[in-house]
C-alpha cells in the first residue's frame, strides 16, 4: 500500500504574491492571522519544531522528508500550478529536484484552477487565469514528462501517476490526457495513470472520465457533498450569514464568520461508509483536522482533539484498501502542511506528534 500525503508549496514568497497581497506573504500570514471563534476553537495553530520554516530552504525540506517516512508516509504529492506556460510556486518542487538528499518518493497534482482574491472577500477579482490550448497541452506534458524521469517519482506499474484536481474545467480532458500519455511513452515510459480527483467541485461522473481515459479517482476529503445530515437551524443560521455577507460586500459593510461546525468522529464515520462501496478504482483520503477559518469568513470547521479518532479512520481506510489488488492499494491524506486549513501532520505548539503518531499507530495495527 502507498501512503501519499498532499504538500502545499505555498511558504515561501513570489513575486506574484507580493505583488496581490502584500511584500513577503506566505501562507504563514494567514495561519498567524488566526483567532479563535468558540470556546475551545484551537486558533491559531503554531508551528512546533519546524518553525516557521521557508521552502526554499534544502534542509527544511529533507527533514519534512525524514519526519514523514518515519511515520509511515510514502510519498508527498505536490500542488503543480501551471498556467498556460506560466508556473507559480514552483521554487521548493525544483529545488527538491536539485536535492537528491531529499529521499521521499513523490508525484504532482495539477490544481487547474483560476486564482482570485477569495481569501479577502473579492472572489470576483481573478488574479490569474486558468485557460487552455492545445500547443500548451503538448508543452506542459513535455515539461511534465522532464519531471518523471527523476527517479523519486511515484511510479504504479510502471506509469508516472499524476493527479487532476479539476478534470471538469478541462476544455478538452480526453486531448489532454492523450497528449500526456504519448508523451510519457516517447519519454520511455509505458504510459502515464492520471487520477481525478472526485470533491464537492467535481462534476463529472465516473464514467465520464472512464471516456477521457481516466479510471482512478482520488475520493478527497473532506467533501461538502458527503457530509452528514445537520439540523434545519444550523442550515438556516448558516445561510442568513451568508445573505448578510452578500450584501455586506455589495455595501461596504463588515462581513461576518459564517462558520459550519461538524463533528470529526461523524464525518470520518460518514467517510467509511462511502468508502465501502467503491470500486477498488476509486481511493479514500483521511485527513486529521480541518478549519479554513484562518482563510475563510464563510469556514468549515471540523476540529478534532482525538488523535484516536484519527487512527481509527486510518486504520479503517487501510484494512479496506489491503483487501485489494496491490495496484490498486492508495490511501491519500489531506494533508502534510495545509496550515491554513489546519489540515497538516506536522507537528504543532498544542498537540506535537500526536497525529503523526496517531497515523503510523493506524497503519500497523
Amino acid at each position: 500500500m502507498k501512503t501519499i500525503a498532499f504538500y502545499l508549496p505555498q511558504f515561501h514568497p513570489i513575486p506574484e504574491n507580493n505583488r496581490w497581497w502584500g511584500e513577503g506573504f506566505t501562507e504563514w500570514f494567514n495561519v498567524c492571522r488566526a483567532k479563535p471563534l468558540f470556546k475551545g476553537h484551537r486558533q491559531p495553530r503554531l508551528p512546533a519544531e519546524l518553525g516557521f520554516y521557508d521552502l526554499r530552504c534544502d534542509e527544511t525540506r529533507r527533514e519534512q522528508a525524514r519526519m514523514a517516512r518515519q511515520f509511515g508516509i510514502d510519498a508527498f504529492c505536490y500542488y503543480h500550478y501551471w498556467f498556460n506556460g506560466k508556473e507559480l510556486l514552483e521554487t521548493p518542487l525544483q529545488k527538491m529536484l536539485a536535492d537528491k538528499e531529499c529521499d521521499i518518493p513523490f508525484c504532482l497534482c495539477w490544481a487547474n484552477e483560476t486564482w482570485s482574491r477569495a481569501w479577502d472577500g473579492k472572489d470576483r477579482e481573478i488574479l490569474i487565469e486558468q485557460t487552455y490550448n492545445r500547443a500548451d497541452d503538448q508543452n506542459h506534458a513535455r515539461h511534465l514528462c522532464e519531471i518523471f524521469k527523476d527517479e523519486r517519482y511515484l511510479k504504479s506499474q510502471g506509469k508516472p501517476v499524476f493527479i487532476i484536481y479539476r478534470v471538469g474545467k478541462l476544455d478538452a480532458p480526453a486531448d489532454f490526457v492523450k497528449t500526456l500519455d504519448e508523451a510519457a511513452k516517447n519519454a520511455g515510459f509505458s504510459g502515464v495513470r492520471v487520477f481525478a480527483v472526485r470533491n464537492f467541485a467535481c462534476d463529472v461522473s465516473d464514467e465520464q472520465l472512464a471516456s477521457y481515459g481516466i479510471e482512478d479517482i482520488v475520493d478527497f476529503q473532506p467533501n461538502n457533498t458527503e457530509y452528514p445530515s445537520r439540523s434545519a437551524l444550523g442550515k438556516g443560521i448558516r445561510l442568513l450569514q451568508r445573505k448578510w455577507n452578500d450584501l455586506a460586500k455589495k455595501i461596504g459593510l463588515p462581513e461576518v464568520y459564517s462558520v459550519l461546525r461538524l463533528n470529526y468522529a461523524d464525518v470520518a464515520r460518514n467517510a467509511l461508509a462511502l468508502y465501502k462501496n467503491f470500486s477498488e478504482r476509486h481511493y479514500p483520503t483521511v485527513f486529521p483536522n480541518w478549519d479554513n477559518s484562518p482563510r475563510r469568513k464563510a469556514a468549515t470547521i471540523i476540529q478534532n482533539d482525538s488523535p484516536e479518532d484519527f487512527a481509527e479512520w486510518v486504520h479503517e481506510a487501510s484494512s479496506i484498501l489491503r483487501k485489494r489488488p496491490e495496484e490498486h492499494q492508495f490511501l491519500f491524506v489531506n494533508a502534510w502542511n495545509e496550515w491554513a486549513e489546519s489540515a497538516h501532520l506536522e507537528p504543532d505548539a498544542k498537540m506535537g506528534k500526536a497525529f503523526l503518531q496517531a497515523f503510523k499507530q493506524g497503519l500497523d495495527r
